[in-house]
């Protein structure tokens, strides 16, 4: 039998992989990220550089330009590079799984070699078309509609809270069908019709462009559906959603992890009353805290990440126990972390003010706290 530290002991390849997403991270995206913050844009560049450096494509097969390699290297790309900053992980991440996942399992050999290829080489970036001004949580109730027309379609209606939707070259969007079933369909920007309303201002993550979307009359072909012709039901879609709340549990982890390394450092070199400021029990203790709680959230993100890649089914629980602890352990981490600094936490411009700002996205998106409390008491039978 397996010793406890082999059981619990992530493999070479992995630990090799880390690296080297941690020094894309920092030598590629975080001298870009000042001003990327400050003008509320992202470095376009940064699709191009992980396309070439094979981090667009880590769950998909290699036949497309991935290296199916699966869930857990993807998660630990998004932990590391929101490490350094969160905005620009979330661009990127959509472009590495949501943007791309239902594509990858739906579409066809040409819809691939048309939207996933360029996409995974970061030639064409991508958005995911969900949420509407009146549909969040009950995704069931938007009023975005297809309806046949000739030997096409015509698609009507809104999205909004759409990350890469203000810059993204294809969009895979959801829409409901006359049968009541829903139906994905790819919508490329310069198609008639279509226009990018807005761009959205964000209280964090101010680097990764998010837009609200219109789709006034978009007429389409059916080389642009990628659900079945009688349509999906929506847990087919979402299902592509699930997966995804492992990489938001990273991302937190990546922000909560810097967090703490940020106060730690801090509380070292800080002094009053004649000692660093870590040397007081009331200091001390937050680190302790920390320390447990962000190797808690660790354990269950990395454990529904290996469920994701080894089940056939998409572990619905786990992926819920990951989403949840880790998002609000960074939360908790980051506002500890903030009082240890102060006053110098406060002012705009340090990181830790970015953080903190930052942090509050991870309760929301992928299924808010709320809908994740939902989902597990619903396991439980209640």
């Amino acid at each position: 039998m397996a010793g406890i530290d082999e059981l619990f002991q992530l493999p070479a390849e992995i630990e090799d992989f880390r690296a080297s997403a941690r020094a894309f991270a920092e030598r590629d995206v975080a001298p870009l990220v000042e001003e990327a913050e400050r003008t509320g844009t992202f470095p376009l560049e940064l699709f191009a550089k992980a396309g070439s450096a094979g981090l667009l494509g880590l769950q998909f097969e290699e036949r497309w330009g991935g290296s199916d390699a699966g869930l857990l290297p993807d998660m630990i790309f998004r932990e590391e590079v929101s490490r350094v900053c969160a905005g620009i992980a979330a661009g990127l991440g959509i472009q590495g799984q949501i943007g791309t996942a239902y594509l990858a399992r739906f579409g066809s050999d040409e819809q691939k070699e048309r939207w996933l290829r360029p996409a995974i080489a970061g030639e064409v970036i991508t958005a995911w078309g969900l949420t509407e001004p009146d549909a969040g949580s009950d995704v069931r109730s938007i009023r975005t509609t297809v309806e046949a027309d000739g030997s096409g379609v015509i698609l009507r209606g809104r999205k909004t809270f759409i990350t890469n939707g203000p810059i993204a070259g294809a969009i895979g969007v959801v829409a409901k069908q006359a049968n009541g079933k829903f139906a994905v369909y790819m919508v490329e920007a310069g198609d008639e019709g279509y226009a990018v309303d807005r761009t959205l201002e964000k209280l964090g993550c101010r680097s990764s462009q998010v837009g609200e979307l219109v789709f006034d009359n978009v007429r389409l072909d059916e080389s642009r559906r990628l659900s079945p012709p009688d349509g999906s039901e929506i847990d087919e879609i979402l299902d592509v959603l699930i997966r995804g709340r492992v990489l938001i549990a990273a991302a937190s982890l990546g922000v909560a992890s810097a967090a703490f390394d940020l106060g730690l450092a801090y509380a070292k070199e800080r002094t009053a009353f004649g000692r660093p400021i870590g040397k007081f029990q009331e200091i001390s203790m937050k680190f302790a805290e920390a320390d447990a709680r962000i190797a808690a959230a660790r354990m269950l993100t990395y454990r529904a990440a290996v469920l994701c890649d080894t089940r056939d089914e998409v572990p619905v629980r786990e992926c819920a126990h990951a989403k949840l602890v880790a998002s609000e352990t960074a939360l908790w981490v980051v506002d500890q972390m903030m009082r240890v600094f102060g006053g110098a936490g406060f002012m705009q411009g340090s990181v830790i003010e970015r953080l903190f700002r930052d942090v509050r996205y991870f309760q929301i998106v992928e299924g808010t706290t709320e809908i994740q409390h939902r989902i597990l008491a619903k396991a439980l039978g209640l």
